[in-house]
């Protein structure tokens, strides 16, 4: 175990375990998340604070945060595209072509 993560073995094509990809605990997630309600940048002292409350390196905390904004753009994207797509269904087929 490091710092509060919980370890998995990775495992090659080969059946081979290679290296451990470490998992973040819930508790780490749930403050990891609340910080990103509150701001879904992340200036340096911030990062360096967040990381030293939670146990991580500084970048685990840059790489998540990277990583969470990519889940949030992909999922607004996916709401705006639901709503324009809704929109263009109520419209009259002849409409369009105007």
């Amino acid at each position: 175990m490091l710092d509060g993560l919980d370890e998995e073995d990775s495992i090659e094509e080969g059946g081979q375990a290679t290296e451990k990809k470490r998992r973040l605990s819930m508790h780490q997630v749930k403050a990891l998340e609340k910080n990103f309600d509150v701001g879904n940048k992340l200036e340096p002292e911030r990062k360096v604070k967040l990381a030293e409350e939670l146990g991580l390196q500084p970048r685990q905390v840059a790489i998540w945060f990277q990583n969470r904004r990519a889940r949030w753009k992909t999922k607004v994207l996916e709401k705006d595209y639901a709503m324009l797509k809704a929109n263009r269904e109520k419209e009259p087929l002849w409409k369009s072509f105007s």
